[in-house]
C-alpha cells in the first residue's frame, strides 16, 4: 500500500509538468463521466433531447481541439497522445444515445465509465512513461521561422538547466531566427534541420537533442553535417601534434604524401590549432549533441575538421622526410563513413551483452555493463518497486564466477553505456560501496533547484566487493545513467576511473519534446533535475563546460595509442587498464 501511495505521489508531481492542451484532454475525459452521471441522476424529464445533445459534445470538443492541435506531418505522434480521448468521446456518444432512449441508463453508464477511466489511465501511462514527453510543444503548423521561435520560447520557459548554464536566449534568437527565415525563403528543409542542430549544440547538453523521423532527410542532413571526404581523418595527440589517421591509399591525398602518422600543420591556409579551435562538433548521428564536456570535444575536434572545406582545400603537413609541404587535395565524396570510423573507437560499444564477463588473465576479471536496461517487462516492474533482485543476483553470479577462476582484481567496462533506469545503477553500485548514497529528482522554480522526496534514488551499502581493486573504463559515449553509474562508482574507495576521455556529461531527466515545422524534426530536452544530497546539480557542467567527473587516470593519446587504435584496430584502453591494474604502469605514466 505504501508503495502504491508513493507511485501516486510521483504521478501527481509529473502531471504538474504536463502541457496545457494535453492536460485539458486529460481533465475533460473523466470530467465528462461526472457530467453524464449528474444528468442521469438529476434530469427526469425530456431525457431524449438532453442526452442527444450530451452525446455529441465530447466528439465536437475533440474535433475543435484537434483542429488546432493536430500534429502536422507526424500523425502518429498526435494519435498516440490525443487519440485515446477520441475513443472516449465515441464511447460517451454511444452511451448517451442509449440513455436517451430512456430504457437503459446504468449499464451503458458503467461500461462507458470503466472504459473511459481505462483510457484516461492509459494516457497518463503513455505521456509520463512510454512517451516520456510530459511537456509537448507542437509547432508543426507554422513555417520554419515561427517554428524556431516557438522552440526557443519553449526552452527558455522549461529547460531545466537554462540558468545553470547561463543560456543567452536573446542571442540565440538573433542568430538562429534569420537562419530559419532564410531556409524558409529557399524552401530548404536540410538547411532548417542544420540550423536546429546548431541551435541544440549551443546548449552543450547531450539530452537536448534533435531527432529526424524521415530517413531520407536524416541521411542527407548527416552527410551535410559531416562534410567532404578528402581521403583521411585526423586526431590530436597529447603532445599537441595533429596527425593523420585512416589515410586511404587510393586517394590523391595519399599520393601527395598524406599518410598515417604525418603531422598536419595547416588546414586551408589556417594554422592547424587555430582551425581546430573554430570547429563545432555536431555529430553525424544527429539525434544528440555528443560532447557537452569541452575536454572531450577537444579530443575529437580534428576528426570533425577533416570534413570541413570546399571541393578542394590546401593542406600543409610535415612529410616522412621531415620537410613541410603544402598540397591541394580534392573531395572524394561524403566524409560521413570515415568520420564514423574515426569516432567509433572513442565512443563505441565493445560488448552489447549485459554483464558479459570473462577472465583477461589469471588474475584480472572483466565485466561489461553496456546499458542500464535488461528486460523491458522486468525493467518496468523494477522501476516501480525500486528493487531489481534479478539484476543483483546476475551480477553476483558473474563476479563469483570470475572469483572462482582466480580473479582478485576487476575491470568494469562502461564505455558507450547509453543509460537506462536508475534502479540498475543502484544495484550495481551497492555491491561496491560501504556507504549509502542518495540522489533525487528535482525541479527548478526560476531561482533555486529543489529536490523531491518522492523521487529519491537510494543506493544501499551492500559492499560485498568493496575490497576488490576495480578499474572502471569510461569514454565520451558513457551517457545519462551511464554518467551516474560512473559518478557513483568513482566515489567507492576501491575504484579507479580511467579513460582517454571522461564521460558524456549529461544526466538530467528528459520530459520535454518540441515538434517543429512539418513534423519531421523534433527536439527533446530535460525537464527534471538530477540532484545530489545537497540539492546540487549532478554531472552536468555549467557554462564553463568542465566535467564534474574527473578521471583518476587519463589514458594518454600518444603514438602508441594512435597506432594501436587506428592502424591495428586494437582495444588500447582495455590493454592499458589491464597493465595498470596489474601494476605494470604507474599512475603518473
Amino acid at each position: 500500500m505504501e508503495m502504491f501511495i508513493d507511485i501516486l505521489k510521483q504521478i501527481f508531481e509529473l502531471l504538474q509538468l504536463v502541457d496545457l492542451p494535453t492536460a485539458y484532454l486529460m481533465v475533460f475525459t473523466p470530467a465528462w463521466l461526472l457530467v453524464l452521471i449528474g444528468f442521469v441522476v438529476f434530469v427526469k424529464k425530456n431525457v431524449k433531447p438532453v442526452f442527444k445533445v450530451l452525446a455529441f459534445i465530447p466528439l465536437l470538443n475533440f474535433a475543435v481541439f484537434y483542429l488546432f492541435n493536430f500534429t502536422r506531418g507526424a500523425q502518429l505522434t498526435g494519435l498516440l497522445r490525443y487519440g485515446p480521448h477520441l475513443v472516449a468521446a465515441v464511447l460517451y456518444l454511444v452511451a448517451a444515445l442509449i440513455i436517451s432512449r430512456g430504457k437503459h441508463k446504468i449499464i451503458p453508464l458503467i461500461v462507458s465509465g470503466l472504459l473511459g477511466v481505462l483510457i484516461s489511465g492509459w494516457t497518463v501511462v503513455y505521456v509520463l512513461a512510454l512517451g516520456s514527453a510530459y511537456h509537448f510543444g507542437n509547432f508543426s503548423h507554422p513555417g520554419y521561422e515561427k517554428s524556431m521561435a516557438g522552440l526557443i520560447d519553449e526552452l527558455e520557459k522549461n529547460y531545466i538547466l537554462r540558468d545553470y548554464k547561463e543560456i543567452d536566449f536573446d542571442a540565440l534568437r538573433a542568430e538562429y531566427l534569420p537562419m530559419a527565415a532564410e531556409a524558409e525563403k529557399n524552401k530548404d528543409e536540410e538547411a532548417f534541420a542544420e540550423a536546429v542542430a546548431n541551435l541544440c549544440y549551443e546548449f552543450h547538453d547531450g539530452h537536448l537533442s534533435m531527432r529526424i523521423t524521415d530517413d531520407e532527410l536524416s541521411a542527407k542532413v548527416a552527410e551535410r553535417l559531416a562534410g567532404n571526404d578528402y581521403g583521411f581523418s585526423m586526431i590530436r595527440k597529447d603532445d599537441g601534434k595533429t596527425v593523420v589517421i585512416l589515410a586511404d591509399e587510393a586517394t590523391g591525398a595519399y599520393k601527395s604524401g598524406i599518410h598515417n602518422g604525418v603531422v598536419i600543420t595547416a588546414w586551408d591556409g589556417v594554422p592547424i590549432d587555430e582551425a581546430i579551435s573554430k570547429v563545432k562538433c555536431i555529430p553525424p548521428v544527429i539525434f544528440m549533441c555528443a560532447y557537452p564536456v569541452a575536454e572531450n570535444e577537444e579530443v575529437v575536434k580534428p576528426v570533425y575538421l577533416a570534413g570541413k572545406g570546399g571541393d578542394s582545400i590546401k593542406v600543409s603537413f610535415i612529410d616522412e622526410s621531415g620537410i613541410e609541404k603544402e598540397v591541394t587535395v580534392s573531395k572524394t565524396g561524403s566524409y560521413l563513413g570515415r568520420m564514423n570510423q574515426a569516432l567509433s573507437p572513442l565512443t563505441g560499444k565493445i560488448n552489447t551483452e549485459f554483464a558479459y564477463a570473462e577472465m583477461l588473465d589469471e588474475k584480472v576479471g572483466y565485466l561489461c555493463i553496456p546499458r542500464e536496461s535488461y528486460s523491458e517487462v522486468s525493467d518496468i516492474s523494477a522501476g516501480l518497486t525500486d528493487e531489481y533482485p534479478e539484476i543483483k543476483q546476475l551480477l553476483i553470479d558473474r563476479i563469483e564466477g570470475l572469483k572462482s577462476q582466480g580473479m582478485d582484481r576487476l575491470i568494469i567496462d562502461i564505455r558507450d553505456n547509453d543509460g537506462g533506469i536508475d534502479v540498475i545503477t543502484e544495484e550495481i553500485v551497492s555491491l561496491f560501496t560501504k556507504e549509502q548514497m542518495v540522489s533525487y529528482g528535482g525541479y527548478y522554480d526560476g531561482k533555486t533547484f529543489r529536490k523531491s522526496e518522492n523521487w529519491a534514488w537510494v543506493i544501499p551499502a551492500d559492499g560485498r566487493y568493496s575490497d576488490i581493486p576495480v578499474v572502471v573504463l569510461v569514454n565520451a559515449g558513457c551517457a545519462s545513467n551511464g554518467d551516474l553509474l560512473a559518478y557513483r562508482l568513482s566515489q567507492c574507495p576501491n575504484v579507479t576511473l580511467m579513460g582517454i576521455t571522461t564521460t558524456w556529461g549529461s544526466a538530467q531527466c528528459l520530459g520535454g519534446d518540441v515538434l517543429l515545422s512539418g513534423g519531421k524534426i523534433s527536439v527533446r530536452y530535460p525537464l527534471i533535475a538530477s540532484l545530489d544530497e545537497n540539492e546540487k546539480v549532478m554531472i552536468d557542467a555549467g557554462k564553463d563546460r568542465k566535467s564534474v567527473l574527473k578521471l583518476d587516470v587519463k589514458i594518454p593519446m600518444d603514438d602508441n595509442a594512435v597506432y594501436c587504435i587506428y592502424t591495428l584496430g586494437g582495444d588500447y584502453e582495455l590493454a592499458y587498464a589491464r597493465y595498470y591494474i596489474n601494476g605494470e604502469l604507474k599512475k603518473e605514466d
